[in-house]
């Protein structure tokens, strides 16, 4: 009887650490945002919309070297749904009930054996080197395979990934119709300086296209490199420059730079920048990968606004230059804070272009935007935000947008993380 109990025991032991050894730690975070937001471009129609959305990431962790990672994302606007209730935004109107769970990432992340190469492979958020204020070529999600590893002073990183595959009417792949692209990207760290070259490029089918229906059969190239220095002490200086062209026109570039002053009650700053823009044949706008919003020039100049709320309205920062004055966490009570920003803007596509609107500039269309965003941290995971933006337009009478002579943008919002 002994020899049995000792023999169960063993047994237990055996499976017990087998069980251990192959269990994963489960990370959950995320975060829920409730709010209103108002958006009036003057002539050109308002809205006012009460919005949610719900991210969570979830990190199935195995060891330091093997882990998968998956990110949903459920958004609505109140009072809205789609066709049978099924999509993305679906079940915001009266009966909820939407199947509308996105996936937005689905990764796994491990490392070679036996060397300090780290890959992630899947659908993953990937972004080009941004210093001044985010990438306008590529920060985006994506499926794609990303190997990066480190020597000395020097970051690599290599990637593969394919954000666009056409299907034909009746859902059959076709043939030519994907857009793959390739780069490298490497980070060279100093003491007080860090230097970020990239290299891009998008190999495309005759019948690709963007899953906005447009064409993208061009192959394209982008080259560009961003740049942060702290030569003194609470001083950051930051520079971006990204050049691209594609096969069949000619080439465009955005240049950006900013200096910015850490102090006992806020981060005054200063910020460029300068984007090329279309001449009279039609040709000199950088082309980008996709809808080159992730360069937050101001809330309303590319997707700079906080949360799930309106932005964009004037477009992407290609086609245009601007200036800024800013400051950043202004601090003179506890647990508030805020955002300033004054910026001038005018457009660099030529006038004689016919295609100029709201989000198209000619060079004699300018404006002034002022934002000013107002956080206050209730408790440690709960923060309400309140992002205000007014722009006065001095669009010219060939601008298809001459009749908006001023914006307004308000977001109220309640932010949980977790």
């Amino acid at each position: 009887m002994k020899r049995i109990i000792t023999l169960a025991l063993a047994m237990c032991m055996v499976f017990g650490a087998a069980l251990n050894a192959s269990a994963a730690e489960i990370k959950a975070t995320g975060n829920m945002w409730v709010g209103y937001d108002y958006l009036n471009k003057d002539n050109d129609g308002k809205t006012n919309d009460f919005v949610q959305r719900f991210r969570t990431q979830i990190d199935i962790v195995a060891s330091e070297s093997l882990s998968g990672t998956v990110f949903f994302e459920i958004n609505n606007k109140w009072g809205q749904t789609k066709a049978g209730n099924v999509g993305g935004g679906s079940g915001g109107a009266i009966g909820a009930d939407g199947v509308n769970i996105q996936t937005r990432r689905a990764y796994l992340d491990f490392l070679i054996p036996n060397s300090a190469v780290k890959v992630r492979a899947g659908i993953q958020g990937f972004a080009l080197p941004g210093a001044v204020a985010g990438n306008v070529v590529l920060n985006d999600d994506l499926g794609a395979i990303v190997a990066s590893t480190s020597y000395s002073n020097v970051d690599f990183t290599a990637f593969y990934g394919r954000p666009y595959d056409r299907k034909d009417a009746d859902g059959n792949d076709m043939s030519d119709s994907s857009v793959d692209i390739y780069g490298l990207v490497a980070g060279i760290n100093f003491d007080t300086i860090t230097v970020s070259p990239y290299a891009m490029f998008a190999a495309a089918g005759k019948n690709a296209q963007r899953t906005d229906g447009t064409a993208y059969n061009n192959d394209t190239q982008w080259y560009g490199v961003a740049l942060e220095a702290t030569p003194i002490q609470n001083l950051v200086l930051s520079f971006d420059g990204v050049y691209g062209k594609a096969a069949d026109k000619d080439a465009g570039f955005l240049v950006a730079g900013k200096a910015a002053y850490t102090t006992n009650y806020c981060i005054p700053a200063f910020m460029a920048w300068y984007g090329s823009g279309d001449d009279s044949d039609g040709e000199g706008l950088m082309p980008t990968l996709d809808n080159g919003g992730d360069f937050t020039a101001t809330t309303l100049v590319g997707e700079g606004a906080v949360g799930p709320t309106s932005d964009a309205v004037f477009g992407n920062a290609l086609g245009k230059w601007g200036i800024a004055l800013q400051a950043e966490e202004i601090t003179f009570i506890e647990k508030v804070s805020h955002i300033a920003r004054l910026t001038y803007i005018r457009g660099t596509n030529d006038d004689s272009n016919t295609n100029l609107d709201i989000e198209n500039w000619g060079e004699d269309d300018s404006a002034l935007e002022i934002d000013f965003v107002t956080t206050y941290s209730m408790y440690d995971n709960l923060d309400f935000v309140a992002d205000l933006a007014y722009v006065a337009t001095d669009f010219d009478s060939d601008n298809a947008a001459s009749n908006v002579d001023n914006v307004f943008k308000a977001g109220i919002l309640a932010v949980y993380s977790f």
